[in-house]
């Protein structure tokens, strides 16, 4: 792959985005490279976590905007293939049975803030600065974000991030829930290896499960329907030897030794 780089070291994945030039802008290429990538990483059972990276300047600056210029007379077939495309990857970045961690800097505009809520876990570079920047284009938000962003920072939030495109420098999405740290731009690899590291030696299957009964709890009719997924879930996470584990070394009162199994 040329647009998106993955190295696999330890039980750590990292996913980086690499088209510099143009500030790691998604065109078909890198559509199709990325939902390669993610099916990879979902697939690949030696991979205990995920992160996401942009090279150069920026996280990824959104949409390749040259393209549409270049397609502009069959725009609707560019665009159907492309969001399809980019879709399936956001799709299964939310589902991946593993943590990903979204490493950002710089500009984190369009599908670069779709790809960042997407993740479990985000940590913002203190030059990393947001925007939505669709609506500059005459268009509406893609990649999940009206989908996610009213559940984070509620309807009439999300409707002024969306419509007026304003940008937002990290603390500033810190406060707003869009992030969950913010550390210096010298210290943002290392603090995501970190964390990447910490999850890497957890239970795999329990942080599956848990990151599943999130996600589709936005979707149960009811309490009772969550405790009957929950219960099911559980009953999947205590046959695994990581359990095992878990339950000797509380017992043994030692910190537990995970191997993702």
């Amino acid at each position: 792959m040329d647009t998106i780089l993955l190295d696999k070291q330890d039980g750590v994945a990292t996913l980086t985005l690499n088209r510099p030039d143009v500030l790691n802008a998604l065109n078909r290429q890198m559509a199709v490279e990325l939902s390669e990538a993610v099916a990879d990483l979902t697939a690949d059972d030696r991979v205990r976590a995920v992160v996401m990276r942009g090279s150069g300047r920026g996280f990824m600056a959104g949409g390749d905007v040259a393209t549409f210029h270049q397609n502009i007379d069959t725009i609707d077939e560019t665009i159907t293939d492309l969001i399809g495309i980019f879709h399936k990857s956001v799709v299964g970045i939310a589902a991946m049975p593993k943590p990903v961690i979204a490493a950002v800097h710089g500009p984190v505009a369009g599908a670069g803030v779709s790809m960042s809520l997407n993740a479990d876990y985000t940590i913002a570079a203190d030059n990393a600065k947001f925007t939505m920047a669709y609506i500059w284009l005459g268009t509406n938000p893609d990649g999940g974000s009206t989908y996610l962003l009213p559940r984070l920072v509620g309807r009439r939030k999300a409707l002024e991030l969306a419509m007026l495109s304003e940008t937002l420098d990290a603390e500033a999405a810190l406060e707003l829930g869009l992030v969950n740290r913010v550390v210096s731009a010298d210290d943002l690899e290392n603090e995501a290896m970190k964390l990447a590291t910490r999850f890497a030696a957890g239970p795999t299957k329990a942080f599956a499960q848990t990151k599943a009964l999130i996600n589709q709890s936005f979707e149960a009719a009811s309490m009772s329907e969550q405790l009957a997924a929950e219960r099911d879930a559980f009953l999947s996470c205590a046959g695994t030897e990581d359990f095992k584990e878990g339950v000797a070394a509380f017992v043994e009162k030692r910190k537990p030794d995970f191997k993702g199994s």
